[in-house]
């Protein structure tokens, strides 16, 4: 049973981020560094600043809880007992909606799927529509927090085939990036009799895998015959690789490390946040009110913002000895999903990695393909009507997955 949940975050929560905020002490900048180095000192200074003063948690707050529909499940992950995932369920009034799941990623939540909302939950003959289920993942947003070691992508991944379950869809539906596209991948593995069709805007494959053999890919550079696009594709995941991943061996090696800064300072969370924003946008616009909102879900969050990086740690390891068995991220991007499981994808110009659509194959049965010339690794936000457009091309009439997931009545 879905319990209804308003955000709610204490007062004494609002005002320990005031005093922690009054006494931030930024560090010194080199001249002309601008965001050569990270998110420039005069933006944290400014953003500080607005958190502080200017910034209206209130607002925004019930801004949300006026506007979604959202719920506490009650679940169960075999060996780590019952959790409460926080999740939006908007029911579609067309009865032929099929029903989706859009799992998010870091430093995402459930806030992408906002703007999917009205264009995802409308629809007509030619064009289908969707009851939308958007959680919040295990140790993110205020759904609840893991306290063992090994709660891995198969765990993830059941949690969130656990969600759809108890809110009757036997047969669904996901829409996934960054993280939401290895667990969307992971349940086409372990449940492909209800995970039907999946739509991904990131899908990173080997061979080669340059995240983990980065020899392997600079000399697949020079010895395979690459066109000129996937030339470029390439290039953007190299410089991926060689300027923006270190973030990422932080949270695979070290996150309890890292936790302490990202637990205690709010302005240590804010700059590793928004340079992830910053970074990995196609020039989005971001207000101050967009980016404070993004980093006080992970401020105000149940489990706190250190739990939400130690999926990085969990997702490098495979306990062979858990039931079931576990995956690491290098066997899910090693291994197709099964071809009963209809695949598309969509990648938008300034995705983070770039993968040449015609490696698509490795994938499983990927019967869509499209690239865009505008966008970024935060699809859902910054380019929602294009995002909505190809899923429902995927998934509506004529289109490459019509009819593999079964509409139903909302609940």
């Amino acid at each position: 049973m879905a319990n209804p949940f308003q955000i709610a975050v204490p007062d004494t929560h609002l005002e320990r981020l005031r005093k922690k905020l009054e006494t931030a002490v930024f560090p010194d900048e080199l001249d002309d560094a601008q965001w050569d180095m990270g998110v420039p000192l005069n933006e944290m200074k400014r953003l500080t600043a607005y958190w502080r003063d200017g910034f209206n948690w209130r607002r925004q707050e019930q801004d949300l809880n006026d506007k979604l529909n959202q719920f506490l499940v009650p679940i169960a992950v075999a060996g780590f007992g019952e959790l409460d995932i926080h999740c939006l369920h908007h029911v579609s009034s067309n009865p032929s909606a099929i029903p989706l799941l859009f799992i998010h990623g870091w430093p995402g939540s459930f806030l992408e799927a906002i703007k999917l909302i009205p264009l995802l939950t409308t629809g007509n003959n030619d064009q289908p529509a969707f009851h939308l289920v958007a959680p919040s993942l295990p140790n993110f947003g205020f759904s609840s927090g893991v306290k063992q070691k090994g709660f891995g992508l198969v765990q993830y991944a059941e949690a969130m085939h656990a969600v759809m379950s108890a809110l009757g869809y036997d047969e669904y539906a996901i829409q996934g990036g960054d993280w939401g596209s290895i667990l969307a991948r992971v349940m086409a593995m372990r449940y492909p009799n209800h995970a039907k069709a999946i739509h991904l805007n990131m899908f990173p494959v080997a061979p080669p895998f340059p995240w983990r053999n980065p020899l392997l890919f600079l000399q697949s550079l020079l010895t395979i015959p690459f066109s000129s696009t996937d030339k470029a594709h390439l290039a953007v995941t190299k410089h991926y690789l060689t300027q923006g991943s270190g973030y990422m061996r932080q949270q695979e090696t070290r996150p309890q490390t890292l936790g302490y800064a990202l637990q205690d300072s709010p302005v240590a969370l804010l700059a590793w946040i928004y340079d992830k924003l910053h970074a990995w946008s196609d020039d989005y616009p971001w207000t101050d009110d967009e980016i404070l909102t993004w980093v006080s879900i992970y401020q105000f969050s149940t489990a706190g913002p250190a739990a939400s990086i130690r999926i990085y740690y969990e997702a490098t390891r495979n306990d062979s000895s858990s039931t079931p068995p576990g995956l690491s991220t290098t066997e899910v991007l090693s291994t197709a999903a099964p071809s009963c499981v209809k695949l598309a994808v969509a990648q938008f110009n300034r995705e983070l990695i770039k993968t040449p659509l015609s490696w698509r194959g490795l994938l499983g049965s990927v019967v869509r393909a499209n690239e865009y010339d505008c966008g970024g690794h935060f699809a859902a936000w910054e380019v929602p009507e294009l995002l909505a457009a190809d899923l429902k091309g995927f998934l509506g009439k004529n289109g490459q997955a019509y009819g593999a997931v079964a509409g139903k009545d909302g609940h």
